[in-house]
């Protein structure tokens, strides 16, 4: 009960609570002034009214008037009199001038005592206005009903307020516990978590509101690190896996080489060490420069950059090798093809893939480089005329470490079609294969935009 009453929806819903009763407050004041000025205004516009139309009636024209009115107008008129030039009472139901001026203006007179009373007194307002003859009617009306009309409303609201305080509070309360205990099974959710349950997630609603969006975000990147957790796992045991035999290897050797009494063999058992030594430290930096790729920051050093011209570079660069293993190798560009990535890594990729074709393509084969623009996407294709990929290991060919079949007797650490995909995915890019019959053709084109 203390956490939930500290806690910060309880605190917004007394926040409400409170706003909405000043707000309330505010408007019956506002309403209560309104009325109370509007029933001034009517009282007084009626008295100098009444006042300024008998200015100039006669004396017996004003007599018949007030018995008229005092008997029959209750509603507009309590006191009216004529009083001579000396203050002295003519006729009427007052016996004497109460303390106003003389200007035909309506004045305020808290305590007025009732005429043939000596003690009862009550609020009233009069208009005293001269007429020609010296004399001096009097006007007055008296403010019992209205004032009591003014507590009824004073009442009302005082009333009204406690009930949609409580009200209030009461609504306020409940929707602050519905948060509360969804924020209380968050809570526990996430401690859960932290205690090592990865594969928990957070409840999210059917009609989801701002927390459950969160939860959702939440939700995302806990699949994102269970998704890297395991990524890690799958590293670290094919590190394990891919260094366990050229160490093994190692081993050996240098036991042998040891147990020899010739040098020239320690010598031969050393430098076959150093070979299975490189080979695996070349596995390591392959497997770091994978991680760098797909958990790196994205768009960091992005830049519009020429797939034309980095793909016309490697081929110069190649260009020899071919020519070395008397493979002919053309390169397809027709025009710049320009995109928003890192060269750098766009220039491995396609390097990756030439430096396969190059090396499963036979002597007298062919190996062929496009760049085009195709549905106003960037497309680069290399292919070759060599051994290709058998029909069952196709989908296999981007996992890290495999190697096919016939892939076995050339050299290589089978994580280099694993980088170029990497590389692809990370500039919005799919890599496919595709069978050129004979031979492998990689096509690396851009995504469709929805």
């Amino acid at each position: 009960m203390l956490e939930f009453l500290r806690s910060s929806a309880v605190r917004v819903a007394l926040a409400v609570g409170v706003a909405t009763i000043v707000a309330t407050t505010a408007i019956f004041g506002l309403v209560y002034l309104q009325i109370r000025a509007a029933d001034e205004k009517s009282n007084r516009l009626i008295l100098e009214d009444e006042a300024a139309k008998s200015v100039n009636h006669t004396v017996d024209e004003l007599r018949y008037a007030f018995e008229i009115r005092l008997t029959h107008d209750l509603r507009r008129l309590d006191y009216a009199a004529l009083f001579a030039a000396d203050g002295k009472v003519m006729f009427g139901n007052i016996d004497e001038l109460p303390p106003v001026a003389l200007d035909g203006k309506s004045h305020f007179v808290a305590a007025f005592r009732v005429p043939g009373s000596e003690n009862r007194v009550q609020p009233a307002i009069f208009v005293a206005r001269p007429r020609p003859d010296g004399s001096i009617m009097l006007l007055g009306r008296s403010l019992l009903e209205t004032f009591a009309f003014r507590r009824t409303v004073l009442t009302a609201l005082a009333t009204g307020l406690a009930p949609m305080l409580l009200l209030t509070l009461a609504i306020g309360a409940f929707f602050a516990r519905r948060a509360s205990r969804r924020l209380t099974a968050i809570h526990d959710t996430i401690a859960q978590i932290m205690k090592g349950d990865m594969h928990l997630r957070l409840p999210v609603r059917a009609t989801p509101d701002a927390i459950d969006t969160i939860s959702r975000d939440v939700n995302l990147m806990l699949d994102e690190i269970m998704r890297l957790l395991v990524q890690i796992k799958g590293v670290s045991d094919n590190i394990a896996h891919d260094l366990r035999t050229p160490l093994a290897v190692v081993h050996a050797q240098l036991e042998r080489g040891l147990e020899s009494p010739e040098s020239d063999e320690l010598r031969g058992a050393a430098r076959q060490a150093l070979g299975h030594i490189d080979k695996a430290m070349l596995t390591v930096a392959a497997l770091l420069r994978l991680a760098d790729v797909e958990y790196g920051p994205k768009s960091s050093k992005f830049q519009t950059i020429d797939l034309s011209a980095i793909c016309a570079d490697l081929f110069e660069f190649f260009e020899p090798l071919a020519t070395s293993k008397s493979i002919n190798m053309t390169l397809e560009v027709r025009s710049p093809v320009q995109i928003q990535g890192d060269g750098d890594l766009i220039r491995e990729a396609v390097s990756n893939l030439i430096g396969n074709a190059l090396k499963f393509t036979p002597e007298n084969g062919t190996v062929r480089v496009s760049v085009t623009q195709e549905d106003g996407r960037p497309v680069i294709r290399v292919s070759d005329n060599g051994i290709g990929v058998e029909p069952a290991e196709r989908d296999k060919i981007f996992q890290r470490f495999y190697r096919t079949a016939s892939g076995h007797r050339v050299p290589g650490s089978g994580l280099g079609l694993s980088i170029a995909a990497a590389i692809a995915n990370l500039h919005d890019f799919d890599l496919r294969f595709e069978d050129n019959r004979p031979g492998a053709l990689f096509e690396m084109s851009g995504r469709r935009r929805p």
